[in-house]
């Protein structure tokens, strides 16, 4: 039996003997002041409270309990569907979630493979520019290596010059008598030897 309808029958036997109870109260006072507590209509009394009693309980019985059923029943399909729904949308928000992660993981992973290829591109061109700028300063660097040897060159022939003219002042000087270019190029040329 529902819990429900053991309930309405407990109410209704409590109600039936409230009448009972009133009345020998009364009883016990002396006097009948309320026509319903008369014990001479105390019999057509039970019966309409029987009948009344029936008919509650037949209208709860087949009415207002299978509403409240029926309302009960659906607030649990309501309830399931609704944990059924968030146990969905809790998977969805997991598949999600796995999904961004994944798709972080991948842009992360695109971002250091997209870094390593600029580096190594800026790498190579920094190689390339490097070997250019090598290959222009060897150039630079023989073109002034010879631009020396030249100069060092003539300035060697300039001061042999400039020794010879001053060995030959100096002889002049010191002796009197001028000197031949020759020989004072042949003393220069073996000093410069010895040297």
């Amino acid at each position: 039996m529902n819990p429900i309808t053991k309930t309405g029958i407990r109410i209704a036997a409590a109600a039936a003997m409230v009448p009972a109870l009133a009345s020998s109260a009364l009883a016990a006072e002396g006097g009948a002041s309320m026509p319903q507590l008369d014990f001479s209509t105390y019999s057509s009394q039970v019966f309409w409270l029987v009948v009344t009693f029936a008919v509650l309980f037949i209208l709860m019985w087949k009415v207002a309990i299978p509403r409240v059923g029926e309302v009960i029943e659906a607030r649990e399909q309501k309830i399931r569907a609704d944990l059924e729904r968030a146990e969905q949308l809790r998977t969805e928000i997991e598949e999600t979630e796995q999904a961004v992660e994944k798709a972080l993981a991948d842009a992360r992973s695109e971002a250091l493979e997209t870094l390593r290829k600029a580096q190594e591109k800026i790498a190579a061109d920094h190689a390339k520019k490097q070997e250019k700028l090598d290959a222009e300063l060897a150039v630079k660097i023989s073109d002034a290596e010879a631009r020396i040897e030249e100069a060092r060159k003539e300035a060697l022939a300039s001061v042999r010059d400039v020794a010879e003219e001053v060995a030959a002042a100096s002889i002049e000087k010191l002796t009197g008598a001028s000197a031949d270019k020759g020989t004072v190029s042949k003393a220069i040329d073996a000093v410069s030897k010895g040297a």
